[in-house]
């Protein structure tokens, strides 16, 4: 853009925020930290007959979980310009409303944050929470502002107040008055802030600013050791889009007791992990997930449906191509380090036998599709969309480069897409299927078909050795281990029973929350330690579990069985010249 055309846009923001928009200024007061709630203050302008509802998030993009926000407030008061209280009544779970907005001045709110608050059900994952401490806070802007009804694009000011010496980490920028601008909500709700006690580091990726903010518990974790640890993923990444879409970016870490994940956005993410070493927090796969939330400034940021955006926060509609967002996501995450030196062919493979393991745990009778749609419906199906997703992505770059001699693959045509679409143009939510068969081949729409709208079995056989990599689903049974024998997911941040089996010769069915292994109760922070009781086992020891089944409570005896050889990969190592051609193609970023 010329220096001419910035200063023209420039000033042309700047009169449309001055004379088109209502200017909505919260204060967040983090002064007191007792009791984990936020006080807050919003001075609205303007306020039509239009907008008598203050609206809290029912969910969130990117959550794929029902919140229902407005649980979590404790007090709710509107006033006028004299300081009288306007009355206000709470219509649904997450809305206010007001009997004279066209008077209201002030309003003031208590909320809750959501890592303390007790909620029976839709408990919120921490990386999409709220949590205010002692000596830091963080806030995921959906989980305590609201907007009202008809001003979701209007533009929202934030100033916070923090206990002395807390720095705030946050990919907004700060004007000259202290306040913190977001264009619209979903800006608001796009940009995380973590405030406190944190450390600082930066960088430059291309034309990119790298910032990272870390709390660390025991300060054990600094921002600048973690920069130099991810340096390398951040520039394959710079190498695998053919040069970042974003100019700026902001990670923010927090680490004290427990792992929770993270969450992406557009333009930052945030991470939820247990503190510990960073060679130890590795072994977690940290950089992988770090890989994955990066590159959704790809997908979704510069791809994306018309369906999720602008969001609908009130009543909150899924659209059918997450796999895109989320299964091609994780599969960009792994073949990015594969192509840049960072991760061996064998390392690689290693990662499709897991994720093609743990998929064996759901329902394969659900596609990709329909759990796209069905994410509120099945959280207990949802993380399969992380294990089935990248290796269909995965087959579908290899039948791309296939089909196109090793010129393109998969990598092309979304670098393709981000490019005619980007930041601000949707695509059409029923249409994107076509549209990638149009810029490829017709093999594509039978294999979309079949394995993304259908849940046909994955032609992992076939497609592997087209790079000279055997594939065996099953290679006999190993007595000297064992298996689990069911899967575990989780619904409601409870450990859930899916893909039993044999539901005819078994108390437990898919569904069960599992309460407890022996006497230990199972919670998302002990499940794996809980779980290690498994070694020294062999097949037919018995655990016993308490299951609850619709508010019943119950025990089973589970007999495990004999470890299967499942989904077996040996790289050959001298494949013949079509295998290997295609291989060379497939493990490099293509010009």
């Amino acid at each position: 853009m010329s220096k001419i055309k910035y200063k023209v846009t420039i000033l042309f923001l700047v009169l449309l925020t001055s004379f088109s928009y209502s200017q909505q200024k919260f204060i967040v007061d983090l002064s007191d930290t007792t009791g984990h709630i936020f006080k807050i203050t919003l001075f609205p302008e303007r306020l039509t007959e239009k907008n008598r509802i203050y609206q809290f998030a029912a969910s969130a993009p990117g959550t794929y979980e029902l919140m229902d926000i407005g649980r979590f407030v404790r007090s709710f008061h509107a006033y006028d310009g004299n300081g009288k209280e306007i009355q206000t009544n709470q219509k649904s779970t997450n809305q206010w409303e007001i009997s004279r907005p066209t008077r209201t001045k002030k309003l003031e709110y208590l909320i809750s944050d959501t890592w303390h608050a007790n909620v029976k059900d839709h408990a919120i994952f921490m990386m999409a929470g709220s949590s205010l401490e002692k000596d830091n806070s963080l806030i995921n802007g959906h989980c305590i502002f609201g907007y009202f009804e008809g001003m979701q694009s209007e533009p929202i000011y934030i100033k916070i107040k923090t206990p002395s010496g807390w720095k705030i980490g946050t990919p907004l920028n700060k004007n000259k008055n202290g306040y913190f601008i977001a264009e619209n909500y979903d800006r608001v709700v796009d940009s995380p802030i973590l405030a406190g006690r944190l450390s600082e580091a930066g960088t430059k990726i291309g034309k990119c600013l790298i910032k990272i903010y870390t709390y660390s518990k025991t300060d054990l974790l600094k921002s600048s050791g973690i920069l130099n640890s991810v340096t390398d993923i951040l520039n394959a990444e710079d190498n695998f889009t053919k040069g970042l879409p974003v100019d700026h970016y902001t990670f923010l870490f927090h680490f004290e007791n427990i792992t929770n994940g993270a969450w992406e956005h557009n333009y930052s993410s945030e991470y939820i992990y247990k503190e510990d070493s960073l060679t130890d927090l590795y072994k977690e796969n940290l950089r992988t997930v770090i890989s994955h939330e990066f590159f959704h400034i790809i997908t979704p940021l510069n791809i994306h449906s018309q369906i999720i955006e602008p969001f609908n926060f009130v009543n909150p509609v899924m659209s059918q191509h997450l796999w895109f967002y989320e299964g091609t996501t994780e599969w960009a995450a792994w073949i990015l380090q594969l192509r840049a030196g960072i991760m061996s062919l064998d390392d690689y493979v290693k990662g499709l036998k897991r994720q093609m393991i743990m998929s064996d745990y759901f329902n394969k009778n659900l596609s990709l599709r329909d759990l796209s749609i069905n994410a509120y419906k099945f959280p207990d199906q949802y993380q399969n969309i992380y294990m089935k997703g990248p290796v269909t992505a995965a087959l579908l770059d290899i039948l791309i480069l296939k089909l196109s001699g090793g010129k393109r693959g998969l990598r092309e045509v979304i670098l393709e897409l981000a490019k005619k679409y980007g930041v601000n143009k949707a695509f059409e939510e029923n249409d994107f299927y076509d549209e990638i068969v149009s810029m490829t081949y017709p093999e594509v729409k039978t294999f979309l078909y079949k394995y993304i709208i259908r849940s046909d079995s994955l032609p992992l056989k076939e497609y592997l050795n087209w790079l000279g990599i055997v594939y065996q689903e099953f290679n006999g049974v190993d007595s000297s281990k064992i298996d689990l024998g069911f899967g575990l997911s989780v619904a409601n941040n409870r450990i859930v029973v899916s893909n039993v089996p044999d539901t005819n010769s078994t108390k437990m069915r898919e569904g069960d929350i599992i309460n407890k292994l022996f006497t230990t109760t199972l919670t998302l922070e002990n499940v794996q330690d809980a779980f290690m009781v498994m070694y020294g086992k062999k097949p037919g020891d018995i655990l016993k579990f308490t299951l609850t089944r619709n508010g019943k409570d119950f025990e089973v005896d589970w007999k495990l069985p004999a470890a299967k050889r499942k989904h077996n990969f040996e790289i050959i190592k001298f494949p013949n010249p079509d295998q290997l051609a295609l291989r060379n193609a497939w493990m490099k970023n293509l010009p």
